[in-house]
């Protein structure tokens, strides 16, 4: 009984510490809906539309005929474009739109370089466009390889014995099946491109994320943030609406695909240069050129660079990273064990909420998590709106999901029967839990902390709201630097930043090539 107890009282305490703070956004947004003379919401609104738009075709281009490519045909140089066309991930937003400025911009790198030019501003939607969907190309590539191997190549198979060229077999047979890959990536990176900060606020764009954090950091005018974060919010459902009704009630099941033996398009020399080339661009400039620019301005600049304030914003993002997934760990354990020994469906439910956090911006959480601190502040004899417990919080409401994700991936290979037969020798469950099914999928553990705590190393905007005073991370140096037009003493935190980032996806990569594969072959 006493175990029950502490089971619901914990189930009880987590559920209060990540819903709340959702729910305060909404409600405190919904009483502010009748404030909106003093809100200039169709410029933000407008901002968020047009980089929504631009970055669904731009991603969409890129994105999707090179998934074809690298599944459906064979040509030298095709492994390089494999191997490398994830690693744009590595590279954050933030981090090309600072290169491409220091670059491009009057006064960058090329006029200094070449005094016949002039330079001009990337500080412009389309740049931003562009720069987002060279980041975040890679969910689509993936989710779309995926598809195509999964539900296509038996029907590619069909039609080429039925005289079907290549550009039939992909218009009328690949693109239609792959379009729930392709829905969910678009999805993805939609939210990922409501979400940004740090390209809009560079490039001085007026976008949803930052009207939010305007209204809090500088207006300090919270219920006009709450009413712009609840629209934000509404963003978000909409993104999710748009995936089911593109992705509508198309399920390509193939049961028999692991067998499936396809045979590969062989391009000629000359099809297969173009082929390469095309596909080396959004390489080249979503991760190559970011990368070799980062490289050359830490050792150009390596004079110049404040060591102290690297090493105390390192510090300072591992101590973050680790406390956000070991917390990201512990929960996702609990919840798992809950869901494994209940008979309750409300489960399968509560686990989807939980994990919306990593679909709502970080401005947004950061608001309820500053809102909802604001109450216990007040309730209490003790602060914790800047603190690093205040921090964490948001980061975990943010990134369970990734935690949470890996545990159950880790969960599903593990069958009920060990259940069972714990349960006949009169083993209690939390025995047969920690003791025997926990060892079996701590590599799924790790790998959930591993992921939170990278995607902690590259957060900005919560970091950049709920940070204690003088605590700075690899990000938020970054962020301050480049603000300050010095990206050059940043560049070492930038390049931190790519590497860990670079490690973990190559990582990821490996995994999913592995996965693919043992798909194609018996």
């Amino acid at each position: 009984m006493t175990v029950n107890l502490f089971k619901l009282f914990f189930f009880l305490l987590i559920s209060f510490l990540l819903l709340t703070p959702i729910a305060l956004v909404i409600t405190n947004g919904l009483s502010a809906i009748f404030l909106t003379n003093e809100l200039y919401i169709n410029r933000y609104l407008i901002g968020s539309t047009k980089l929504i738009v631009m970055v669904s075709i731009f991603t969409t281009i890129i994105s999707v005929p090179l998934a074809w490519i690298n599944t459906m045909t064979e040509f030298w140089g095709r492994k390089f474009l494999q191997i490398f066309a994830i690693l744009p991930l590595a590279v954050p937003a933030y981090i090309s739109a600072y290169t491409y400025a220091e670059i491009l911009e009057p006064g960058g790198f090329i006029t200094l370089k070449f005094l016949f030019y002039d330079g001009f501003s990337i500080r412009n939607s389309i740049a931003a466009s562009l720069i987002i969907s060279l980041s975040f190309f890679p969910y689509v590539y993936i989710l779309t390889r995926i598809a195509i191997i999964n539900f296509s190549t038996r029907y590619i198979e069909a039609a080429k014995t039925l005289g079907k060229n290549p550009y039939q077999c992909f218009f009328k047979i690949g693109l239609p099946m792959a379009l729930p890959g392709i829905a969910a990536g678009l999805a993805l990176v939609l939210m990922e491109t409501v979400n940004d900060f740090g390209v809009a606020d560079f490039f001085g764009l007026q976008t949803l994320s930052v009207g939010v954090f305007h209204y809090i950091a500088i207006l300090n005018d919270l219920p006009l943030a709450f009413l712009l974060a609840l629209i934000i919010i509404l963003v978000m459902v909409l993104l999710y609406f748009f995936e089911q009704k593109l992705r509508g009630k198309r399920k390509f099941n193939n049961n028999t695909y692991e067998n499936i033996q396809w045979s590969k398009y062989k391009l000629g020399k000359f099809i297969g240069i173009i082929a390469l080339i095309l596909g080396i661009l959004p390489i080249l400039f979503g991760f190559i050129l970011p990368l070799i620019f980062v490289i050359y301005t830490f050792f150009n600049n390596l004079n110049f660079i404040d060591f102290s304030n690297y090493f105390t914003s390192l510090y300072n993002s591992i101590l973050l990273g680790v406390i956000a997934g070991i917390g990201c760990a512990i929960i996702s354990v609990f919840i798992s064990f809950y869901s494994r020994f209940t008979t309750k469906n409300h489960i399968t439910y509560y686990k989807k909420i939980i994990n919306i956090g990593y679909a709502i911006p970080g401005v947004v959480i950061a608001l309820g998590v500053l809102f909802f601190l604001f109450y216990f502040d007040r309730l209490t004899t003790l602060s914790l709106s800047t603190t690093l417990l205040g921090l964490s919080l948001a980061l975990i409401i943010r990134l369970i999901a990734l935690s949470n994700n890996s545990l159950d991936s880790g969960m599903e290979k593990i069958g009920k029967s060990i259940d069972d037969a714990s349960r006949l020798i009169g083993r209690r469950s939390s025995t047969t839990y920690f003791r025997i099914i926990l060892p079996q999928v701590k590599l799924s553990i790790i790998a959930g902390f591993f992921l939170v705590f990278v995607d902690t190393v590259k957060e900005l905007p919560i970091t950049l709201l709920l940070r204690p005073f003088n605590f700075d991370t690899l990000a938020t140096s970054l962020y301050e630097y480049s603000s300050n037009e010095m990206f050059e003493y940043g560049s070492l935190h930038a390049l931190t930043i790519i590497c860990f980032l670079s490690i973990v996806i190559y990582l990821f990569d490996n995994v999913l090539e592995k996965r693919m594969l043992s798909k194609t072959k018996k």
